[in-house]
């Protein structure tokens, strides 16, 4: 296939890693000079070559992503690691099949995303941290703001036929700003969720439990703190899907703080991964006090009636779960659970891999 001169021109020049293979006649038929310096090769490039220098874990991807893309499919960005000596790069391809008469090519670029997913990594890391101590934050302030409510509507009771109206006054304001400061949790909490779950889903491949440990790194950190035993456990140390990194966060870290929410002291949350040979199943389960039978129907609901306060008074919002099974649900994944009272629940996420 002929290539102009402007745009060969154009290719020599850039940063981004132009390439062209003949599927017929099985090799490379053009590499622009930025190809040659980012892979360093001495010898002309094979497929087997180039595929040897991607990372273990990717491999795998990266060569059912090209037969894909050879056979006609539709394949989007393709990222992975390069393994060079003792560096590791991450680059973004993408490929395109191009038919011209009797001649089959596989074109397209390729980027260097090493610094891009370096920030990133920074900041998904933050978001995570972030996360995890809102919810801390909520479960610990919201539990004796709860108890200060409880305990001056006591108070209220006891000095109703009192005389000292000076005391009634200060016990209604101490139930009133507690009120006050409680809401203020669960409007801030309600906030933060929508914000997060608003944003446009951007899917990349990561590793899901390098990033749910990262999630619950928090939690294992202040579990004695918070009363309760966590734990995380997974089948094995890699598993890879197409997830938005922040919402699906987001999911992991509601549940996890729904289950501090109704877990009594000294209780455990567990957090596990297993995969399966087309799907990745995360669980999230308690002991705590359960989710009664008549509420199980409609707990996906928008504004469901099985809203309620956590054990210490902690906020909940009506629309928490309604948004994170419509997250799972972009993931074109499911969620569902198994709840008893007085036994505990743990929910399920089923994703494709």
């Amino acid at each position: 296939m002929h290539v102009p001169d402007t745009l060969r021109s154009l290719t020599e020049l850039s940063c981004q890693l132009y390439f062209s293979y003949s599927l017929g006649e099985k090799r490379f038929v053009y590499l622009n000079p930025a190809f040659n310096e980012f892979f360093d090769l001495d010898a002309e490039p094979t497929v087997p070559l180039l595929l040897a220098m991607v990372h273990p874990e990717d491999q795998e991807y990266v060569a059912s992503q090209c037969v894909a893309c050879m056979t006609g499919n539709v394949v989007k960005d393709v990222e992975c690691r390069i393994v060079r000596g003792e560096s590791e790069r991450y680059i973004r391809i993408f490929p395109y099949l191009i038919r011209e008469g009797q001649e089959q090519l596989l074109m397209g670029y390729a980027e260097d995303i090493t610094r891009y997913k370096s920030q990133l990594n920074v900041i998904s890391k933050h978001n995570a941290k972030k996360n995890s101590i809102l919810g801390i934050l909520s479960h610990d302030l919201a539990a004796p703001l709860g108890f200060i409510q409880n305990l001056s509507s006591l108070l209220d009771q006891e000095v109703a036929h009192s005389e000292n109206n000076r005391i009634r006054e200060y016990s209604l304001m101490v139930n009133k700003l507690s009120k006050r400061c409680i809401k203020l949790i669960r409007d801030f909490m309600d906030h933060e969720f929508l914000e997060s779950a608003g944003v446009r889903l951007v899917k990349k491949r990561v590793n899901l439990i390098e990033i749910i440990k990262i999630q619950t790194e928090e939690y294992l950190r202040h579990q004695t703190a918070l009363n309760k035993q966590i734990q995380f456990s997974f089948s094995q140390a890699n598993i890879y899907v197409d997830v938005d990194e922040d919402k699906f966060l987001q999911v992991i870290n509601n549940l996890v703080s729904n289950a501090l929410k109704f877990t009594r002291d000294g209780g455990k949350i567990s957090i596990g991964m297993k995969e399966q040979e087309l799907s990745v199943i995360v669980s999230v389960s308690d002991d705590g006090i359960g989710i009664p039978e008549k509420f199980h129907a409609t707990l996906f609901d928008r504004f469901s009636e099985a809203r309620r306060n956590g054990l210490r008074g902690e906020p909940s919002t009506g629309l928490g779960m309604s948004i994170i099974k419509t997250i799972v649900e972009w993931h074109e994944g499911d969620i569902w659970f198994d709840s008893e009272e007085d036994r505990g629940t743990t929910f399920y996420i089923k994703l494709p891999k």
